[in-house]
Order: C-alpha cells, then structure tokens, then sequence
C-alpha cells in the first residue's frame, strides 16, 4: 500500500513541478501586460502579444537561426576551453606549491574584475568575433579552478594515507580517492560557470558588434529603437540559457549515475 502511494506521488511530482512553472509564468505574463498597458508606450514597454509576435516572426528566418548558432558556438568554445584549463591548472597548483603562488593570485584578481573591463580592453588587442570567446574563457576558468583546488584540499588525509598503505599508487589513488571527492564539486561550479559564461559572451558581444551574434541583435535593436526585437531576442537569450542549464545538468547526473555505478 505504502508502495503504491509513493509510486503515485513520484508520478504525480513532474505534474505538479509543470503546473507550479505554468502559474508563475502566467503570473509574470498578467503582471507584464498589466504594466505594459499601464505605460501605454509600446517603444517603451510594448506588450508580451507583441513581443511574442516579434519572435515568432524571427523564427522562420535562416538569419535568427545562424545568430543564434554563431553565440551558441563561442559560448561552448569558451566554456570548454575555460573548463579544460580550469582543471589543468589546477591540478598544476595542488602538485606544486609555487605555481600555486603564481597563479591562484591571478585567477582571484580576474575573477574579481569586472566583465565590461575585460571586453574594452580585450578589444584593443582582439577583432571583435573573438572577444566574447575570451570572455567566456576568462569568466568560466576562476568558478572551475577554485572549487577543484578548495575539494583537492578539503580531502580526508586518512583516506590518502589509506591509499598509500594499500598501494594504490599515484593513478589509483587519483583514480578511487581524489576524482570520488572533487567530482560533485566541480560539477557543481562547472553548472554554475555556464551561465556566467553565457552572459559574459553575450555582453561581449554586445560591445563588440561581431557578425552573427545575438548581442548584435540587442545592440542594433536599441539603436532603432525597437523595443519589441529586444525583448524578443532577450527572451530568446533567456530560454537559450535555461536550455543550456538543463541539458549539462542532465549531462552531469548522468556521469555521477555513471560513476557510482
């Protein structure tokens, strides 16, 4: 009977999740069409029916799609990159005291600079295509690195001495001791980081103007005051970036259901 129960409120969750999201968003909707006739100022606020028009006209054009294709493919470049020196370079710092000296101090002052400098002074070095994918790369390394370098140190030193006395060696003991500790917490920090990275790409993208970009769209929407194409393609921004969420957050519970099996 308990078995039953627990079954039907394990059916019954996804339900209730969907029915939750729909209220708030039907909630955020009235509240926006509210305000918007309140304005009454379409090149101010216009209406969620004439945002949605706007998108929904973009989307049978080839040129929306490459738009969205040329972000999508400097925001993946930059995170990976950022993600694969992310954890080279901190697993330079953990074996080796005085790259950690030279180094951590670094990524902390990037990680406390704010992203808008980077892009101006990344655009007198760079063309404008690759800017975003710098500040991607620089936006996503210091999220990765600290939380691989902050679980690397959190590690039990009994378990250490425990693989040292059964001779795992250096590959075992990285294999069953250091990869089981770090792993949820870089993880978590490269979830975290996709965000970032994607809000820093876009934002570069809006300063630098490269061709085919989504924050080139934002920028020549607010030059012709086109109020409704801005939030069109912020809507747009903000799907991409719940979209982008969930798949790596399906993609990292099934390496974790893969490796605890």
């Amino acid at each position: 009977m308990m078995t039953s129960t627990m079954s039907a409120e394990r059916r019954n969750s996804p339900l209730r999740a969907l029915g939750r999201g729909a209220a708030v968003a039907a909630f955020d909707l009235l509240l926006w069409e509210a305000a918007a006739r309140a304005v009454a100022q379409p090149l101010l606020l216009p209406t969620p029916a004439e945002v949605f028009a706007r998108l929904f006209s973009l989307l049978p054009q080839g040129a929306f799609w490459l738009t969205l294709l040329g972000t999508l493919g400097r925001t993946l470049l930059s995170y990976v990159l950022g993600v694969a020196f992310a954890v080279l370079l901190g697993a330079l710092c953990c074996r080796y005291r005085l790259a950690d000296l030279l180094i951590s101090p670094m990524l902390s002052a990037v990680r406390a600079t704010p992203v808008t400098s980077f892009i101006v002074l990344a655009l007198v070095w760079l063309s404008s295509s690759r800017v975003p994918v710098l500040t991607g790369f620089l936006m996503t390394l210091p999220v990765v690195f600290s939380a691989l370098t902050q679980a690397v140190r959190e590690i039990d030193p009994r378990l250490l001495e425990v693989a040292r006395v059964f001779g795992y060696g250096k590959v075992g003991t990285l294999r069953h001791v250091v990869v089981p500790a770090v792993l949820p917490a870089v993880v978590e920090s490269c979830l975290a980081a996709i965000g970032l990275c994607w809000k820093a790409v876009v934002a570069a993208e809006v300063i630098g103007v490269p061709k085919m970009a989504v924050g080139s769209r934002l920028y020549e929407a607010k030059i012709y005051l086109e109020t409704d194409s801005l939030l069109a393609w912020t809507l747009t921004i903000v799907l991409l970036s719940v979209l982008l969420e969930k798949l790596l957050r399906a993609a990292a519970a099934r390496v974790m259901e893969v490796r605890h099996g």
